[in-house]
């Protein structure tokens, strides 16, 4: 068995922002999708709004996601140490499977 008794705050935190931008970069473009298709059947003068909002939630979604994820992680990293620290880490046990040999 192995036991992680402690994560790096700024390695997890890290991997939690790149992990929420690119879900709130695939998010925003649903939006902007969104926007764009509903804002042209409002009409002409709402077109340019609807896609001016959709492509602006395209790029501040991933960069608000990130900013959340980084601080997700980093508590997350953070609180794990501690509750890690007081009753032992999380245990994991490997297995090695039967080595294929690669042509």
């Amino acid at each position: 068995m192995v036991k992680i008794e402690k994560i790096g705050v700024s390695s997890a935190a890290k991997i939690y922002s790149l992990t929420l931008g690119v879900l709130g970069f695939v998010i925003g473009i649903f939006y902007a999708l969104f926007f764009s298709i509903f804002s042209g059947l409002l009409g002409d003068e709402m077109y340019s709004y609807g896609l001016g909002l959709g492509i602006g939630m395209a790029i501040v979604f991933p960069i608000i996601y990130g900013i959340i994820g980084f601080i997700t992680g980093a508590l997350g990293a953070i609180v794990y140490n501690f509750v890690a620290s007081k009753i032992g880490g999380l245990e994991i046990q490997f297995s090695e499977d039967d080595k294929i040999p690669l042509l």
